[in-house]
């Protein structure tokens, strides 16, 4: 059995076609001698009824081929030839390139939005007299000499997207064929609109190259209508008329060695099913996703690549933002070298339509850093990558152009103590480059292959980031890019960090998971050859913490949470940004205010302060019932509860900080100039969300069970210790002698409440429901949980009645009676 080169199993369609006397992906049923240009093949043998062809159904007969590509029509040369007569396409297959796997990427050219596309493996094959243009699979695989082969490829036949009539042949059998409906009629795999109506949808262009065929075409369809809210507002139906561009990419007819997946090292990565394994189980394989880099000089310890990394930058890039994306790009370089690899990641700008006029950013070949005109605050980073082995095709990153405001934002919020340059804004171009060049390095991590890592964010020890010293040998206050860790805000004016280690760069870990995927390895001559020396990479993080990736299946590891910096201590990182916030929220007035200018702008920025203090106190909240992960294979235990004391510690920060609202926000030379009203309802929302996580049943039953699994069950912190000291915080009014409970704990107070009914009480699930959502419903009726708040309910009930009595204070009084009334129709509903 051929173990070195797994195949797809699609692949062994052709045997099965064979014999069953069906031609499938350019294999016809008996070898038959090419036909002179414009001639039919001979006939194949007549089938039941007398018609021919595989699949039973008449073809058309072939006409001279200068009859169908007249010697007017526009001809270009690549993977195919592809004729235009008048506005007609028509693609010329040989018999070589049928039944080979092409890729094809539909992207938008002009359109409202410019985002969206599809990406699908097909594959042209031969039918008599017809082309069937038929989507392949690669799901599920066998070794083509494997028992199981057969099967497993029947179970991999794709659906036929169209068939065409061969209107002639060309010379050495070559099919020419008319695609013109492919993307100007409402075939679903192609369309782009709905309702596409031919008579206004046309090809635009194409381009023919050796490794692919690019077409563009516009496509008019009719949007359906969209419904208004209670208001109104909606839209009728309404034509548009969308450009497109479908890529065809002939994929590696050597496909590229691939390379083991370890849940271990943060990689993107394909799946499949292998049936022809030697294991007792149908056995899921996963391969990373990574470019095909290889030596030019493979005895050299570095060395150029023979096919580089290449970003293209986008022609709408703003000019003065370009040199900000290209070393946005080049920032991953210096850790490419580190694999072996001189020069392997580069970029370069777009050329204009005057400079090439057959360049197309759509072209899926080309990977793209796009500049997108949008009013999304984002950036996205992916790939296209060869669902047999994982290799990137075509890289894409989306900068839209409002990701400026959310990095002003941002940086402001977080570090505008620590940098003069952001103590007024505009930030200045400068500093703004700087982020976008963040932005763009974090997004091509993405693009070639990396998921995020935000367990990167608690590697190092809290203390250690107000060290410039540290900092500049560690290359900033994170491990990684991949992180959301962005700003660090646990420094303080006094640390005299310089600016340029507040933002995040290129980090160790980065470097070593580029050299994981990349690194060669000597002598393997399949992946699982090579797995020896990648679990010997992978145990390096055994014993360097910041090699150290983001557990799968952990869900409450609260080293693993996002926006956070220094989360190897949650209350000293919180803390510390505390104190940056109040530095921040005492200049937004002096920063935003601007006569002659609306206050949008002040506005903005103090909704973002209150965000950020929701998100230290969310930091802080996952200590409580969090495990502490570190993914490992066979080599000891992969979770770990929080310590009682660590736990208990994050509670009393709570008590003193989520639950008590701050002064700072209570500024009314600020809240008189943004909102006749609304700071109350501000504070309920940020405290509610915190208050719905940390009474949720699921973190409630964690609790349940890591008492349950105890070696000393005293040394763990109870949910029953955990709900005392929760109720102490947000009730600690109820022990006054004369309670007197302010607007904000009154709301906060509520909250509590509502979140207590909502993990009692949830909602039954619908009847469509599926079985996870069924699971939780039953684990959060019937739980100690549960049990455990209807208890803690009943004795909150009970101080609540006896503080009534004691408070002279009629707003305090008539809240206390409404939430006595309020549980005792949540502890019964029936009531």
């Amino acid at each position: 059995m051929n173990r070195g080169r797994i195949l797809p199993a699609a692949a062994a369609v052709l045997a099965l076609a064979v014999a069953t006397g069906c031609a499938s992906r350019g294999t016809a049923a008996a070898p038959t001698p090419a036909p002179a240009a414009g001639q039919q093949p001979p006939a194949q043998q007549a089938g039941p009824g007398g018609q021919t062809g595989g699949s039973g159904q008449q073809a058309g007969q072939p006409r001279p081929y200068a009859q169908v590509i007249p010697a007017r029509a526009v001809t270009k040369e690549g993977l195919f030839k592809v004729h235009q007569v008048n506005s007609s396409l028509f693609f010329e297959i040989p018999q070589s390139e049928l039944g080979k796997d092409i890729m094809v990427l539909r992207r938008t050219v002009a359109a409202a939005s410019l985002l969206g596309g599809t990406t699908r493996v097909v594959a042209f094959e031969r039918d008599g007299n017809r082309i069937l243009l038929r989507q392949l699979s690669h799901g599920i695989i066998a070794d083509s000499d494997s028992a199981i082969a057969t099967a497993v490829s029947a179970m991999n036949v794709g659906p036929i997207i169209a068939a065409f009539n061969v209107e002639s042949w060309g010379p050495d059998s070559a099919a020419v064929i008319n695609v013109t409906r492919l993307f100007t009629t409402n075939i679903s795999e192609f369309v782009g609109v709905p309702q596409i109506q031919a008579d206004r949808s046309f090809v635009e262009r194409f381009e023919a190259f050796p490794e692919n065929i690019n077409v563009e075409a516009t496509q008019t369809g009719t949007q359906a209508a969209q419904p208004g809210g209670p208001g109104g507002g909606g839209s009728p139906a309404q034509t548009i008329s969308p450009r497109y561009s479908w890529s065809f990419y002939k994929l590696p007819e050597d496909p590229m060695r691939p390379r083991l997946h370890d849940r271990r090292v943060g990689m993107g990565s394909i799946t499949h099913i292998d049936y022809s394994l030697p294991d007792h189980e149908a056995t899921t394989r996963r391969y990373i996703r990574r470019y095909r880099l290889e030596k030019q000089n493979p005895a050299a310890e570095v060395s150029d690549p023979v096919n580089p990394i290449i970003f293209w930058v986008d022609p709408a890039t703003p000019q003065w933002l370009i040199p900000w994306v290209v070393a946005g790009i080049e920032e991953w370089e210096p850790a490419y070298r580190e694999a072996g690899f001189s020069n392997a990641i580069q970029a370069r700008l777009a050329p204009s339509p005057e400079e090439d006029p057959t360049w197309s950013m759509h072209d899926a070949r080309h990977s793209m850093i796009y500049w997108r005109p949008s009013t999304t605050a984002n950036a996205t980073g992916g790939q296209v990558v060869d669902p047999r082995t994982g290799e990137i095709i075509k890289a894409e990153v989306n900068m839209y152009h409002n990701v400026m405001n959310l990095l002003r934002n941002w940086y402001f919020t977080q570090v505008s103590p620590l940098d003069p340059r952001a103590q007024s804004l505009p930030l200045p171009d400068s500093l703004m480059g700087r982020l976008v060049q963040y932005v763009v390095a974090h997004e091509v991590g993405h693009a070639v292959g990396f998921p995020h890592n935000f367990k990167a964010s608690a590697m190092y020890p809290a203390d250690s980031l107000r060290s410039r010293t540290f900092l500049e040998r560690m290359g900033g206050h994170v491990a990684t890019l991949m992180d959301y860790s962005r700003f660090n805000y646990v420094a303080q004016p006094e640390d005299n960090i310089p600016p340029h280690l507040l933002i995040p760069g290129v980090g160790p870990y980065d470097r070593f998971a580029i050299m994981w995927q990349n690194k060669p390895i000597p002598g393997a001559a399949t992946p699982d050859d090579e797995w020896a020396t990648l679990d010997s990479w992978s145990r390096m993080q055994d014993t360097i913490p910041w090699f150290r990736w983001t557990t799968g299946d952990a869900s409450a590891d609260p080293h693993s949470v996002t926006e956070a910096v220094g989360n190897e201590d949650a209350v000293k990182s919180s803390t510390l940004g505390m104190r940056n916030l109040e530095r921040v929220t005492a200049s937004i007035l002096r920063v935003a205010e601007r006569p002659g200018q609306p206050y949008d702008l002040l506005s903005e920025l103090y909704g973002n302060v209150v965000s950020q203090w929701g998100r230290y106190n969310g930091h802080v909240a996952a200590v409580i019932a969090g495990a502490e992960t570190w993914e490992r294979y066979g080599t000891g235990p992969r979770f770990e509860p929080m310590s009682r004391a660590k736990q208990r510690e994050a509670m009393e920060y709570l008590n003193r900080n989520a639950f008590q609202v701050p002064s700072m926000f209570l500024d009314r030379e600020i809240l008189r100039r943004i909102e006749q009203e609304g700071v109350v309802q501000r504070i309920r929302a940020q405290q509610g969300n915190l208050l719905n996580g940390m009474l949720n049943v699921q973190r409630l039953n964690r609790m349940v069970e890591f008492e349950a699994l105890a070696a000393v069950p005293s040394q763990v912190y109870s949910v029953g210790e955990y709900l005392s000291d929760l109720r102490s915080g947000i009730w600690s009014e109820l022990s006054q002698s004369n309670p007197n409970i302010n607007v904000y704990r009154r709301n906060l107070q509520r909250a509590y409440i509502e979140a207590a009914n909502t993990a009692i009480n949830p909602p039954a699930p619908a009847a469509n429901a599926s079985a996870a959502q069924q699971q939780a419903y039953t684990a959060a009726r019937f739980s100690d949980a549960r049990a455990l708040l209807r208890g803690e309910l009943v004795e909150l009930q009970r101080l609540i009645q006896t503080a009534t009595t004691r408070t002279s204070d009629t707003m305090t009084r008539l809240h206390l009676r409404d939430l006595d009334l309020e549980i005792t129709r949540l502890l019964d509903p029936s009531r």
